[in-house]
């Protein structure tokens, strides 16, 4: 039922432009049913690009850390799994959700609007 399932994410991206240039660069994600944490996911994401010097230094995330890690497109089903019928619930829903949105998109499956 919705309004029971609510998934908390938050990204790190090498940037403020999820539709130009930045990308996702890790992604933290826990699924909440009920009052019961029934799952929880994280991984640093190959952004195939650059990470800016100044990205780097705020979030301690380096081209080494992403240079093996999965792309987007591989952890979407993962993410789109958790987000069916769940209110997405992030620290600053606009600017993570603009970026999972964005990366979804580019990775041809449906976008989350985000329910609740």
């Amino acid at each position: 039922m919705k309004g029971d399932r609510y998934v908390v994410i938050d990204v790190e991206t090498t940037g403020n432009r999820p539709t130009t240039s930045d990308r996702v660069i890790e992604v933290g994600m826990t699924v909440i049913e009920g009052l019961e944490i029934v799952d929880s996911f994280s991984s640093f994401v190959n952004p195939n690009r650059d990470i800016p010097l100044f990205i780097e230094q705020l979030t301690g995330i380096s081209e080494e850390d992403v240079e093996n890690a999965p792309t987007f497109d591989e952890i979407a089903p993962r993410i789109l799994q958790a987000l069916d019928g769940a209110c997405f619930v992030a620290h600053h829903v606009d600017f993570d959700l603009s970026f999972i949105n964005a990366e979804l998109d580019r990775a041809a499956t449906p976008s989350s609007k985000g329910n609740c």
